[in-house]
């Protein structure tokens, strides 16, 4: 009988291969069954399955039927070619049957020559030719047998393998010999933890380029993220595939369970043991002797979910301790564990993406990889709910399994309440390990989670948080940190860079709040729900334990309080109650009513939203001392408080659409106030001067406030930066400075004058608006010392009526950095000042609709784009070639680094096509002569629109044809014009270089055949229609790369001639919808007038200098 011995390659391991043995071992008994042998098994079955045949007394010529099952239940097989090998008849058919399993299986093969020369076995000379003629002279096996035993002998002699000679020592012999079986299995035949496992393959190609197996640096990698979110099935899976290529390997799964259950030094001892192949109650194990044994080892180590830093000190063996190339892999939640591992590189693990959510959810749902019929919408309800968790896919999906649809929407609803346990138990192991006020910030953010606190962008939620959350005593930035750390919270690295928590987490976090006091909702530190905010406001059911209250009243219906509501809730920190549906959109908006006034807020409350505030004024006993943030928008306040209030704590204000407001307080005492926000408060006459004097002060926003007419303050400022007064039409006399000012608005204010103090905010940089200013006239005179605007970039003056050449030119005095300048409706220019030439950053200059303007002086090379729509007097002749010029300079900078965007516009009064374009046409539509592919970077087109269109932002559209094929087709944003009174060009540069490199490679040939079209937008009973009609000509101007030595003024050195050709533009003027035109009918039909100018040589292409 044969006799399987196998040991596993790690108790730790739960993997199973697919077979039931690694490798299978070949030997003849009586030459090495208890020398190199027994050496090699017991070396090979510490670390993969081995299956030695353990029959000393093999008898008749034919191999069992069970080792013939366990040749094939085998990923490799080892032969060991002794020097009697060949007189086993048992052997040789082991041998045949091993070569068969490698031709139809792919079984791995690695012959071993111990004390015999390889070509005695390939060549069956010396013992192996006596023991051939042996076999020939066995009357029971033919010549067919014994052919067979020889071509297998010759196969497997000619295999890659090992001989004894090469070495001087035995043991080295067996070390190499069972690392290439261990390099060769995992290659071949990779371990797999789960051949279900979705959305694992990309991880763990990430992971292992972070480790660097070939590297003999020690290398340890942290896997860092939330509970259930794969950190574990990761680590298991990598193990599993890589843990072969070591000599010493190890996985200590759950570290925090396992050690509150039997405390580190059990863990630790069983780390060591396993690591060095010991008992685990081996005493002794980190000696000297064996420390030194394994710094001279490669080691894998898995220290799974570690909690505590004291957990890593225990089993952070070192890397002093390990041998040159060992890896060690630590999961946790908490990211400080992390640095407790020397230059311990950190992976993220995240969600599964949808496509993967869905089907891990679907394979525990209806064990399939896509939903059931008329389960789809469900089932991305059930993945929206679980946003990419692996754990929470499968709970839900196991649990959804065999119920019916009905049953599946009463559950979604239920989880959005009550989250399931065993979800819920996992999570809350994080939160667990937070000390009081960690699980305080936690709880907060949870119940915040819904609720947007502040609805300025200036704010991101993590400063605001951090010092809401400082303003309670939290110790905010630690406990943030730590949030972070153990991956309760994220930041989305946006404009905000704002908080983010899982849904699942945010749910846990509820879940607590809500067992604080499950039956009686007055009773728990924290409302969010809006039904329940509702029932123990009306029932005046508050309590002294309730600190936050979060309440949409849209979700309920109108609300009539009376005026002790609030009066139990003495720990009140947050009161924030909004409607979140605009209230604009023309719905009913639910109310807040208190008839019977209020009588008392907390005086702990650090932050007050009450959107539509009911009363005329806050409660004459209420205390700001504490307060962050004061919103009460649409509010019918008309004062907030009577006395001056101490405010250390105040940064926001924003009183927005609180129409009745008259009087704001004194904020004298308000030392770390940032933000005041007034907009539309319509009844507001002028300001308390206090607010000038509030050192940190960074906003003031005025918008609308259509009473003031005087803000003047001799105070300079040391903080403000953006005062916007928009809209305050009865605005007069300005006068405010500060020396952080970056943005400042006038726009449609009565100012008359811009004051000389303007020039001391020399830090606007972002811009000044002062549109629509129309009794603006007089500009105050810069003063010697002042610095000036010279870093202004966004300059405004539309519609300021007055502005003639003059006061420009006194206001962009000094001026440097311009970018933008709008002029539009400036109706008293006849010119611009010279020193818009100083602007050599200038990029837009818009002159629409400025009917006085007669002419213009030499413009900025910078300018990119000109607009002077319906300029009549403007003599344009001179100014599109300047254009044209700065069009190619920019390119000639810009050379190799252009895009799709078409940044280069002139929209200026004009009758024809420039005579700089080779190819032109008085059509809507051209077909140019072949021009050559190499060297083509862009175009410049021109389109002349005729006088009456009704130009809007995307009215132009441009089609390119190649070969009679389409390739290209995009709308020409205009900007908003409105109607032309008179004919027009507008120059556009489009650089589309990939869709040229696409044109390229598929047309073939070194010429392009291109056509272009042009349509206008036109609109027919409000509907839409694209038409060539209005257009009255274009031209087509290729430029080419700098090789070629020619350009726009280098026109002497071409030979060009004009020849008048038989048109072949002339299009349809039918209204179809990009309709592409005929290309054929283009070519064959004659135009009268059609003229297209063109190049007679074939190298004369424009060039950029």
């Amino acid at each position: 009988m044969a006799m399987q011995q196998m040991s596993s390659a790690s108790s730790s391991s739960a993997v199973a291969p697919l077979k039931k043995s690694d490798v299978f071992i070949s030997f003849r008994g009586e030459d090495t069954r208890r020398s190199f042998t027994s050496h090699l098994y017991d070396a090979l079955s510490k670390k993969v399955i081995t299956f030695i045949d353990d029959n000393e007394l093999q008898k008749g010529d034919e191999i069992s039927s069970a080792l013939i099952k366990a040749i094939e239940e085998s990923y490799a097989s080892i032969v060991i070619f002794s020097i009697d090998y060949a007189s086993s008849k048992w052997c040789l058919n082991e041998l045949v049957k091993i070569l068969e399993c490698k031709k139809d299986h792919g079984q791995i093969v690695i012959p071993v020559f111990y004390e015999i020369d390889p070509s005695h076995v390939r060549n069956q000379t010396g013992r192996y030719s006596q023991a051939f003629a042996k076999h020939e002279q066995d009357l029971k096996h033919g010549k067919d047998m014994l052919q067979k035993w020889k071509d297998a002998l010759i196969e497997a002699a000619n295999l890659a393998g090992w001989h004894s000679q090469n070495y001087r020592t035995e043991s080295n012999f067996i070390k190499d010999i069972v690392e290439d079986v261990l390099k060769k299995l995992n290659r071949k035949h990779p371990f797999e933890v789960n051949k279900e496992l979705v959305g694992i393959d990309k991880k763990c190609e990430e992971v292992e380029s972070l480790m660097k197996i070939g590297s003999n640096d020690v290398k340890t990698l942290g896997f860092w993220g939330m509970g259930g979110i794969g950190k574990t099935t990761l680590a298991k899976d990598l193990y599993a595939k890589l843990c072969s290529q070591f000599e010493r390997h190890c996985f200590i799964e759950n570290v925090r369970e396992e050690s509150t259950r039997r405390g580190l030094n059990v863990l630790r001892n069983k780390l060591f043991s396993t690591l060095l192949e010991l008992r685990l109650d081996a005493p002794y194990v980190e000696t000297p002797m064996f420390i030194r044994r394994l710094a001279c080892e490669k080691s894998f180590i898995v220290l799974d979910d570690v909690a505590t830093l004291e957990q890593a000190e225990y089993l952070n063996i070192g890397k002093n301790c390990l041998g040159p190339g060992s890896r060690v892999i630590v999961t946790t939640r908490d990211k400080q564990i992390c640095s407790q591992f020397d230059e311990c590189a950190i992976y993220e693990v995240k969600g599964l993406n949808i496509g993967d959510s869905l089907q891990l959810f679907c394979r525990n749902a209806f064990g399939e990889k896509h939903p059931k019929d008329g389960y789809e919408d469900l089932s991305k309800s059930a993945i929206g709910y679980c946003r990419g968790n692996p754990l929470a896919l499968k709970v839900l999906g196991a649990n959804f399994r065999t119920k019916s649809k009905e049953a599946w929407a009463s559950e979604l609803e239920k989880i959005k309440k009550i989250p399931y346990g065993r979800i819920h138990d996992v999570l809350k192991l994080s939160f667990d390990d937070l000390d009081r006020t960690q699980e305080d910030i936690f709880l907060d953010i949870a119940c915040f989670s819904y609720s947007k606190l502040t609805d300025f962008d200036y704010f991101s939620d993590r400063d605001y948080l951090t010092v809401l959350l400082n303003a309670c005593n939290f110790f905010a930035l630690s406990g943030i940190e730590v949030l972070l750390h153990k991956a309760l919270i994220n930041l989305t690295f946006t404009f905000n860079n704002e908080i983010e928590m899982h849904d699942l987490l945010v749910e846990m976090g509820r879940e607590i709040v809500k067992q604080e006091s499950p039956k009686n909702p007055g009773r728990r530190s924290r409302l969010w729900d809006p039904e329940e905010v509702y029932d123990v406001l009306k029932n005046n059911m508050g309590s002294e334990v309730i600190e936050v209250i979060i309440f949409n009243i849209s979700k309920t219906r109108d609300l009539y309080l009376s005026s002790d509501s609030f009066k139990n809730m003495t720990n009140l920190r947050y009161l924030h109650i909004t409607d979140k549906i605009k209230l604009s959109n023309g719905r009913k908006c639910y109310n807040v009513h208190l008839l019977e006034g209020l009588e008392w807020l907390s005086d702990k409350l650090r932050h007050l939203y009450w959107e539509a505030f009911p009363l005329e004024s806050l409660p004459s006993t209420f205390c700001a001392e504490w307060l962050v943030q004061l919103s009460m928008r649409h509010s019918k306040l008309k004062k907030l408080w009577n006395e001056i209030q101490k405010l250390d704590n105040l940064m926001i204000i924003m009183l927005d659409y609180s129409k009745d407001l008259i009087e704001i307080p004194d904020l004298s005492k308000a030392p770390k106030l940032e933000l005041v926000s007034l907009s539309y408060c319509e009844s507001l006459c002028q300001l308390h001067p206090s607010i000038f004097t509030a050192p940190k002060l960074r906003e003031l926003y005025l918008k609308g406030c259509k009473k003031i007419e005087s803000l003047k303050t001799n105070i300079h400022s040391k903080s403000l930066r953006t005062l916007e007064l928009t809209d305050c039409s009865s605005l007069k006399e300005f006068s405010v400075t500060s020396e952080e000012m970056m943005s400042l608005s006038l726009c449609g204010t009565a100012i008359h004058e811009l004051p000389s103090s303007i020039w001391r905010n020399w830090k606007l940089t972002y811009r000044l608006d002062l549109s629509e200013c129309k009794k603006l006239n007089i500009v105050g005179k810069k003063l010697t010392n002042d610095p000036g605007l010279e870093s202004l970039t966004v300059l405004d003056l539309s519609g300021c009526t007055q502005i003639n050449t003059s006061n420009l030119w006194f206001i962009l005095d000094g001026i440097q950095s311009l970018k933008r300048l709008n002029l539009r409706k400036c109706c008293n220019l006849e010119t611009l000042p010279n020193n818009i030439q100083s602007n050599s950053m200038l990029q837009r200059l818009n002159l629409d609709e400025c009917r006085k303007l007669k002419s213009l002086p030499k413009l900025p090379a910078s300018l990119q784009n000109l607009r002077a729509i319906n300029c009549h007097y403007l003599d344009t002749n001179s100014i599109q070639r300047p254009m044209l010029e700065n069009i190619l300079h920019r390119l000639h900078i810009n050379y190799g680094h252009r895009s799709n965007n078409l940044d280069d516009f002139s929209f200026l009064p004009g009758t024809k096509v420039p005579c700089e374009f080779d190819f032109q046409t008085i059509e809507a539509s051209i077909v140019i002569p072949p021009i050559p592919k190499h060297g083509l970077g862009c175009f410049v087109f021109c389109i002349v629109l005729s006088k009456g269109l009704n130009v809007k932002y995307d009215s132009v559209c441009c089609t390119i044809y190649e070969h009679r094929k389409k390739v290209h087709q995009w709308d020409i944003d205009c900007g908003s014009t409105g109607t032309l009174f008179l004919d027009h060009v507008l120059l556009i540069c489009w650089c589309g270089n990939k869709k040229l490199v696409e044109v390229r490679s598929e047309s073939g040939g070194e010429h392009y055949n291109l056509s272009f079209e042009f349509k206008f937008k036109h609109y027919v009973d409000d509907k839409e229609t694209w038409s060539t009609k209005g257009i009255k000509g274009c031209g087509i101007f290729p430029v080419y790369g700098l090789e070629h030595n020619l350009g726009l003024n280098g026109r002497s050195n071409r030979r060009v001639e004009i020849v008048e050709l038989q048109s072949n533009a002339q299009v349809s003027d039918e209204s179809d919808q990009h309709s592409q035109f005929d290309i054929d009918e283009l070519q064959h039909r004659t135009t009268i007038g059609g003229e297209v100018r063109v190049s007679t040589h074939e190298n004369d292409k424009t060039t950029l200098y």
